[in-house]
């Protein structure tokens, strides 16, 4: 069973999501107003998936999910939120959220948003626009950042162009299973790559 925290500021709201998540029995083992609420819930009960509202008091949800994958690189973080913005989007993907939905989404895009960050898999909700590739930045890595990608988004991109699988690429990175397919399915999303195969083939042509 899927274990969940619903974080938003709006108590009616709130309180919609989880009778949805457990009439599809979804176990929600915590709820909060905000993102520093949230972070101690979190460092409480070890949720597999956090439903996360990005305007919020005290903590924002997008510097929560990076502090919350801080703590806890194996949560997955499902963004749900009336921001659609190509920007707002972008900056929580970059923050680490496997999956991004407005309020307006139907139960049925909410619950299949839930579970495919449940499966490790990104997910962006329809009419939720795809982000716009990042500017390269400094490296911090001994790999050269690609263009569009990260630092560390290059170094597993690299990886898997030499055909190791994610639990070998989370060994040598020190990652989560879950966050390095969480990496993987971002960078095939900025490449427009349809699967593994043709992402690293992408990075082997960049490179050479």
């Amino acid at each position: 069973m899927i274990r969940v925290i619903v974080v938003d500021d709006h108590p009616i709201f709130r309180r919609g999501l989880i009778a949805l998540l457990r009439a599809h029995d979804i176990e929600v083992v915590g709820e909060a107003g905000n993102g520093l609420e949230a972070l101690e819930i979190v460092t409480a009960e070890s949720p597999d998936v956090v439903l996360m509202d990005i305007s919020m008091p005290d903590l924002g949800g997008i510097e929560a999910t990076e502090r919350l994958l801080a703590l806890d690189p194996a949560a997955r973080v499902v963004v749900i939120t009336l921001h659609d913005d190509e920007a707002t989007v972008a900056r929580a993907l970059a923050a680490g959220a496997s999956a991004y939905v407005t309020k307006q989404s139907s139960p049925e895009q909410i619950l299949a948003a839930v579970q495919a960050a449940a499966d490790g898999a990104l997910w962006l909700g329809p009419g939720v626009p795809r982000p716009l590739p990042s500017r390269p930045q400094p490296v911090q890595e001994t790999t050269t950042a690609l263009p569009g990608l990260t630092p560390r988004e290059s170094v597993i991109a690299d990886l898997v162009s030499r055909g190791l699988p994610n639990p070998v690429i989370a060994e040598r990175l020190h990652l989560s299973v879950k966050t390095v397919a969480n990496y993987v399915s971002i960078i095939a999303l900025k490449l427009g790559a349809d699967d593994r195969a043709s992402l690293a083939q992408q990075v082997r042509a960049a490179r050479s």
